[in-house]
């Protein structure tokens, strides 16, 4: 089970909708334990969470919540859940942009 205090933490960032915040708590803790923290959460708050993250902090996020997480973030129909290039890093979405 996660942290507590982290796990309190996060349901009041989304709640205030305070990005800044769930930024601080992702760079104190590391992208693991948040990962576990937001995979107790629904699939609506951990859609909401994503989506305040920046794109370089959602995509090792997304790539480490556990696979039932996943499932409930899907469920949601958000584009983080639904767009593949959201969970690669951007290095391997370059060659997508070059001209042929």
């Amino acid at each position: 089970r996660p942290n507590d205090a982290l796990l309190r933490a996060l349901r009041a960032a989304v709640a205030t909708h305070h990005p800044a915040a769930l930024r601080a708590l992702l760079a104190s803790h590391g992208e693991q334990a948040f990962a576990h923290a937001l995979a107790d959460l629904s699939g609506r708050v951990i859609a909401d969470a994503l989506s305040m993250l920046l794109a370089s902090d959602r995509a090792p996020v997304l790539n480490r919540l556990s696979r039932a997480a996943r499932l409930r973030l899907q469920e949601t129909g958000s584009r983080h859940a639904l767009d593949p290039a959201c969970a690669r890093p951007a290095a391997t979405l370059s060659s997508l942009f070059l001209p042929r």
